[in-house]
């Protein structure tokens, strides 16, 4: 079947599947169950913007270890799923009840009742089924054996392709300029919640389908923590304001934060922003094939050490970024991974303090040499300024 819409060509598709099938092999399983739905996503190229929101029924992908794979959905994503992917295996029901059962009945048809099944029961994985409706699967099929699949998952994701680096550059290309413009746009006096229509708007006139998160934080951050989500505090001169954006296109994610000073910033914020922006281009430029997580955290803490700071505890200072805003791997000291071309990361040590919360974060892919920047505008060196 060639579809007329696909986000990318069957060979990529291929390339995932047998990326998974060698991981599976490895670890002695006969099939994949993928009920998670950035993951079915993932592995079968179907968007379903219903899947997103109903939880009623389960969306399944199914892939054996020497035979096509199997999509589970319902009768009126058909026409899309056949439109958007090269899957030709499609089963479907319309009841709202007997999803266990009907998925466990799938299972057994492909041979595989007494399977050894990868599924997502570890680490930063969710399931798309709801744990009383897994166990029900597993009643239905007692001789076979449920298998963690987490790593086999993250393992498939984490190396993006060419596409999917720009699926990601376009994202990130998207909110790095609305925020620029933002910038250009806003007021004091203006509350936060204005300030964030004005960003989303800017955000959608560029082409941004989806938005995961939108954080506007105005003013200095007290010891409680920060407020993330934007309110009526009315922002004044004198202050910083921040974003924290996530958005996708093609299903792919960006996540960019940048901080402006609502007029001419004090000398101490002047210095503290410079001195956090050559933190971060330190820690970007760690970033490098064959380099670890750990190399990163080690410039951070050279940096807070001869400044006398302590982190905020958040355990890391940056995260991989694809088919979510926020993936796996964590750049932090017990990731054991090291860099590959083709990884995508966010990197932010950021600070929250009675200056604000002072945040400059760019999406970076690795390469063979120095990291590739996909998210330009890249953040200023020197706090931008918002016209008072």
């Amino acid at each position: 079947m060639q579809p007329e819409f696909p986000d990318f060509p069957r060979k990529e598709f291929e390339a995932r599947h047998d990326k998974a099938r060698s991981l599976m092999a490895e670890r002695g399983h006969d099939a994949l169950l993928v009920t998670e739905r950035l993951n079915y996503q993932y592995f079968s190229g179907h968007r379903s913007e219903q899947n997103a929101v109903d939880k009623i029924r389960s969306y399944v992908f199914i892939l054996p270890k020497d035979d096509d794979p199997v999509l589970i959905t319902m009768p009126f994503e058909v026409a899309q799923v056949e439109a958007t992917t090269f899957i030709d295996r499609i089963k479907t029901t319309g009841a709202l009840t007997g999803h266990p059962q009907f998925i466990a009945g799938v299972l057994s048809e492909m041979g595989l009742a007494k399977a050894r099944i990868g599924a997502e029961l570890g680490r930063e994985q969710y399931l798309g089924i709801s744990y009383s409706g897994l166990k029900e699967v597993m009643a239905e099929l007692p001789d076979a054996e449920f298998a963690d699949a987490a790593d086999l998952i993250l393992g498939c994701r984490v190396v993006k392709s060419r596409l999917e680096l720009e699926y990601c550059r376009k994202a990130a290309e998207i909110s790095a300029q609305a925020q620029r413009d933002a910038f250009r746009r806003i007021r004091p006096g203006m509350t936060e919640n204005r300030i964030a229509q004005i960003l989303r708007e800017r955000l959608i006139e560029l082409g941004a389908e989806k938005i995961s998160l939108l954080c506007v934080v105005s003013g200095p951050v007290g010891d409680k923590g920060i407020v993330l989500l934007p309110t009526d505090r009315v922002v004044q001169k004198g202050e910083v304001v921040g974003f924290d954006v996530g958005v996708s296109w093609k299903g792919y994610w960006s996540d960019l934060a940048r901080t402006a000073s609502v007029g001419r910033p004090s000398g101490e914020l002047d210095e503290f922003y410079a001195w956090m922006m050559e933190l971060r281009h330190s820690c970007n430029m760690q970033l490098r094939t064959g380099n670890t997580p750990a190399d990163v955290i080690g410039i951070v803490d050279e940096y807070l050490d001869r400044r006398g700071m302590k982190t905020m505890g958040v355990g890391r200072v940056g995260h991989g970024v694809g088919v979510e805003t926020t993936e796996y791997p964590s750049l932090a000291a017990f990731e054991d991974i090291t860099f590959e071309p083709g990884m995508v990361f966010a990197c932010n040590p950021n600070f929250a303090n009675h200056l604000g919360f002072i945040n400059a974060e760019d999406n970076w892919a690795i390469t063979g040499n120095d990291p590739d920047l996909l998210s330009a505008p890249a953040a200023e060196s020197r706090i931008p300024v918002i016209s008072d």
